[in-house]
C-alpha cells in the first residue's frame, strides 16, 4: 500500500505501480466498510433498549462537543467508502501525505483500527443499553465487566484508534484532523461522565472505589508492592 510508485524514475512502471497499489487500498476500504456495517448492525441492536429509559439525569454536551463528536464518529465509517469510490481524491490527492514509511505508517494505522474495532464491539457488548444514554437512569448500575474491569471508557479509546488507525491507514490530512477532533470530544465526555458518576447523585463512592483500580482510557499500570521479589 506505500506509495512509493510516485518516486520510480520509469513513468510507465510508475503507473502500473500506481494502479496495483490504488486496487489493493481500494480492497482494504471495501473490507473496512463490510466490518464498519456489521458493527453498526450490532452496535445499533444492542443500545436500542437503552432509548426508552428514563434518566433521572442528563448530561448535555455543549454544541461544538456534541456535534463535533457526531462527526468524529461518522467520518471514520464514511471515509472508506469514499476511498472505494473515489481513490483519487481520497487517497492519492492533495490533503494526502506521501514518505518514506508509509507503509509502516499503514500497517501501524490497521492494528490500531482492528484492535479498535474489536475493543468496541467488546465494550459495547458489555454495557448494552447504558450506550445509549447521556446521563443516568432511575436505576443506574455499575458496570465492571468485561473490558470495564480494566478501562472506565473502552468505548472512547475505542473510537479514537478507529480515527487515528483511518487517517494512517490512508494518509488522510483531513482523516488526521477528524482523529485530533475524536480525541478532544472523548476526552471531555469521560472527564464530564466521571464527574456524574463519582458525584453524590450519581454512583458516589461506588464509583470512586471503582475508578480507583481501573485506567481512565488506558489499563492501569500496576506497580509491584514494595519488597515484591526479595
Amino acid at each position: 500500500m506505500m506509495r512509493g510508485d510516485r518516486r520510480l524514475g520509469d513513468p510507465g512502471a510508475g503507473q502500473g505501480g500506481a494502479d496495483v497499489t490504488r486496487g489493493w487500498v481500494q480492497l482494504v476500504a471495501a473490507v473496512m466498510v463490510a466490518t464498519n456495517v456489521a458493527v453498526w448492525v450490532l452496535w445499533s441492536r444492542w443500545e436500542r433498549p437503552g432509548h426508552g429509559l428514563e434518566l433521572r439525569t442528563r448530561l448535555p454536551p455543549p454544541p461544538v462537543v456534541g456535534r463535533g463528536g457526531d462527526l468524529a464518529q461518522v467520518a471514520p465509517l464514511a471515509y472508506p467508502i469514499l476511498v472505494v469510490v473515489a481513490p483519487g481524491w481520497t487517497y492519492e490527492g492533495w490533503l494526502n501525505w506521501s514518505t518514506e514509511v508509509d507503509l509502516g505508517l499503514q500497517v501501524l494505522g490497521l492494528a490500531l483500527w482492528a484492535l479498535g474495532m474489536a475493543v468496541g464491539v467488546w465494550a459495547a457488548r458489555t454495557i448494552g443499553e447504558y450506550s445509549a444514554v447521556e446521563g443516568l437512569t432511575t436505576d443506574h448500575q455499575l458496570v465492571a465487566d468485561g473490558p470495564y474491569r480494566h478501562v472506565r471508557h473502552p468505548i472512547y479509546t475505542a473510537m479514537m484508534a478507529v480515527a487515528v488507525g483511518t487517517a494512517l491507514i490512508f494518509h488522510s490530512y483531513l482523516m488526521l484532523a477528524v482523529a485530533g477532533l475524536s480525541i478532544v470530544t472523548h476526552l471531555w465526555w469521560a472527564s464530564a461522565e466521571e464527574r456524574l458518576l463519582s458525584s453524590p447523585e450519581g454512583l458516589g463512592d461506588a464509583y470512586r472505589t471503582y475508578a480507583q483500580g481501573t485506567g481512565r482510557l488506558l489499563p492501569k499500570v500496576r506497580r509491584p508492592p514494595r519488597g515484591a521479589g526479595q
